[in-house]
């Protein structure tokens, strides 16, 4: 279908929040079931097929520790999954979105990272998606690198929808409060996507909701918004809370470059407060 836009991983909360900004019968969204971005000639033959005029790349594995267990796994979606799908997307004279994330930075710069500092990553899951960016490099010239932070939306399991789930007896609840990054609406990210696919403004790019907090404050500001007192919170350092994959202290973004061509993203609170009414609602 020539001027169509595809969407991979539709059936995640980016995927999703896409689809519903791209309802139109212009608009092919593609869940896991029904593309194996794995499986390279599967990927040629949809893509040359469609022959579309944009492919937006949100399909990946995110489960951080996950991928820090099931390397290879990761690697192959990550990277050769995303080389499959750009490959694809060049040979259909296409423009791609390519989703990156903050964690191909190793934390240690003091203020949020911009889009060409060095990545450094510290895990398996920054590693495979940094390669993800590379790859993609290889083959586009028309490519939207797009690195983003901490998502959540109302829909699938994340850490927004376990806290508003939450009984006051499983507290004391204990998150970390030193290691910091942007807390970003799916919704308001696949916004500005789509408004930065109408500049051709290609490269890297970093789209959060403006402004950092930690795991600690994140819980904090969820609960006072859904008026749960009635849960005990405690904040705790990182060494507390060991986890399969090393994790930056550091990893909130600045969203320069989207801004230069009118790109923009409220702040975290000012997301963060519509998506607690709403879903109150």
């Amino acid at each position: 279908m020539a001027g169509a836009t595809v969407i991979t991983g539709a059936g995640g909360q980016l995927g999703i929040e896409l689809t519903r900004r791209l309802d139109e019968p212009t608009t092919i969204p593609l869940t896991r079931s029904q593309l194996d971005i794995t499986n390279a000639p599967l990927v040629e033959r949809t893509l040359h097929e469609i022959a579309p005029r944009l492919v937006i790349h949100a399909a990946a594995a995110t489960n951080v520790d996950g991928c820090e267990r099931e390397r290879a796994a990761a690697y192959r979606t990550n990277a050769v999954g995303t080389w499959n799908v750009a490959r694809a997307a060049a040979r259909a004279s296409a423009q791609m979105v390519y989703v990156s994330t903050n964690y191909v930075f190793d934390g240690r710069k003091l203020g949020p990272y911009l889009e060409y500092d060095d990545p450094a990553p510290l895990s398996a899951y920054g590693w495979t998606k940094l390669h993800g960016e590379r790859a993609a490099r290889q083959v586009l010239e028309r490519l939207y690198v797009v690195r983003t932070s901490w998502l959540y939306s109302r829909w699938g399991r994340n850490f927004l929808s376990h806290l508003v789930d939450i009984e006051p007896a499983e507290g004391p609840l204990r998150y970390v409060g030193d290691q910091v990054a942007n807390p970003t609406h799916a919704g308001d990210l696949a916004a500005a996507i789509l408004n930065l696919t109408e500049t051709e403004a290609f490269g890297v790019h970093h789209l959060v909701n403006e402004g950092a907090t930690s795991w600690y404050g994140w819980a904090a500001a969820v609960l006072t918004g859904l008026g749960r007192d009635d849960v005990a919170l405690e904040e705790i350092s990182g060494d507390e809370y060991p986890r399969t994959a090393a994790v930056p202290a550091n990893a909130e973004l600045a969203n320069e470059t989207a801004r230069t061509v009118g790109v923009t993203l409220r702040p975290w609170g000012d997301a963060l407060s519509e998506h607690i009414r709403e879903i109150s609602a």
